[in-house]
């Protein structure tokens, strides 16, 4: 037989062989905007307990836009906050965070939510109905964190097992005592707020001057809440989905 009559069937069998590859080969989820890292890329020792990827929330039920318990936040804002965990790791300390970007459809998913209404709930809004949480600033109509550069996070001992159980707000498993847990919807989480039991008090002041020291200011009205002083996207806020890869 020919060099010309065995030619087709080379091409046919080269087509065959890439389309077998593409078939068996994983579909890759589409790489991070430009400017965007997630955390444990940046620092694997930072813990992260990203609440609104499962059912410990103010929701009860996953967020819309969260497929997956990860932080991503901006290469710049991510780090700043390896530099904290750097400054505190040889204390024997770690960071831990609740959120970090969050999707403008998550945003969306939330504000829906505070619109069906409801009484108040004691574990995460003690005294006021779930229609007002927005009106009195509980839950934003837009926020910084789908900006990428805002983390909520408390610190604790790297060795630290135990749980904590605050009468509101999430159940901060292993973190230290901060008077309240993440997300209690009311005055009690103002970052100095008064009265205080005394250890709360200093773990803020603590969490506050760590994050202070990395360029970080804090959210007056929620002791775990940080943005980026001089964040990258200071006008702009994403939609892209919170996934592992």
């Amino acid at each position: 037989m020919s060099g010309a009559s065995r030619q087709p069937s080379l091409r046919a069998t080269a087509i065959l062989a890439a389309s077998l590859t593409a078939i068996s080969s994983p579909a890759h989820a589409d790489p991070l905007p430009a400017g965007f890292v997630r955390l444990a890329d940046v620092d694997r020792s930072i813990r992260q307990d990203v609440r609104y990827a499962g059912r410990e929330n103010f929701l009860h039920r996953r967020v819309d836009g969260y497929d997956a318990p990860v932080c991503i936040l901006t290469e710049k804002a991510a780090r700043a906050l390896s530099s904290v965990q750097k400054a505190i790791g040889p204390k024997g300390l770690t960071l831990v965070v609740f959120d970090c970007y969050r999707p403008a459809r998550a945003v969306a998913d939330m504000r829906e939510w505070t619109k069906q209404g409801g009484p108040p709930d004691p574990r995460w809004y003690p005294t006021i109905g779930r229609g007002d949480l927005i009106a009195k600033g509980y839950v934003g109509e837009l926020s910084s964190h789908s900006r990428g550069s805002t983390v909520d996070l408390a610190i604790t001992a790297m060795d630290k097992k135990s749980a904590i159980h605050p009468a509101c707000g999430a159940a901060n498993t292993g973190t230290f005592d901060f008077g309240t847990g993440f997300d209690c919807f009311d005055p009690a989480s103002e970052t100095a707020h008064r009265p205080l039991a005394a250890e709360a008090a200093a773990n803020r002041k603590m969490l506050v001057a760590a994050m202070l020291a990395a360029g970080f200011r804090n959210y007056a009205r929620e002791w775990w809440h940080f943005t980026l002083v001089g964040e990258p996207f200071p006008k702009r806020r994403f939609d892209f989905p919170v996934t592992a890869n």
